[in-house]
């Protein structure tokens, strides 16, 4: 058999594999997450917040998406927001300077954010908190420093 008809044979095997992988299914922020009664007690808008689900490590992560409106320190006083641009709650968190965060979908330090930046923030279906990006250990999660108020 020669070399052509080997790698042939070799793609029309994985072919399939390179079709499920890109065939999965969109998870849904209104049908495939179950919000926590606690997360939910904090922040009641939380479904009309999140843009997107993902799996990650066997887990789902919702993505919220909110303008940061003030920086003092390490804190930074956000703007959650829903599909339609609209603020559904605010909420005032820290983190060390050199925490990565996504800005206008960039990395950014955390330490480089200013009024204006879009942020992207991921919260993990099985415990309360915020993220940095999906996945991430428990060592990266955003203080709460303010409560959250809602509108």
């Amino acid at each position: 058999m020669n070399a052509q008809v080997k790698l042939a044979a070799g793609l029309v095997a994985v072919m399939p594999l390179i079709v499920f992988a890109d065939d999965q299914p969109k998870l849904s922020c209104t049908k495939d997450i179950v919000y926590s009664q606690e997360f939910l007690a904090h922040y009641p808008k939380a479904g009309a917040a999140c843009r997107e689900v993902v799996m990650k490590n066997g887990e789902k992560w919702a993505r919220f998406d909110a303008d940061v409106v003030a920086v003092k320190g390490s804190s930074i006083t956000a703007n959650f927001l829903n599909d339609m641009k609209q603020t559904v709650g605010t909420l005032t968190i820290t983190a060390s300077p050199d925490t990565k965060i996504s800005v206008d979908g960039q990395d950014a330090k955390y330490s480089s954010l200013k009024p204006g930046d879009k942020v992207s923030v991921w919260m993990p279906e099985s415990r309360l908190g915020f993220y940095a990006a999906p996945g991430a250990s428990e060592s990266t999660k955003f203080a709460i420093s303010h409560a959250p108020t809602q509108r």
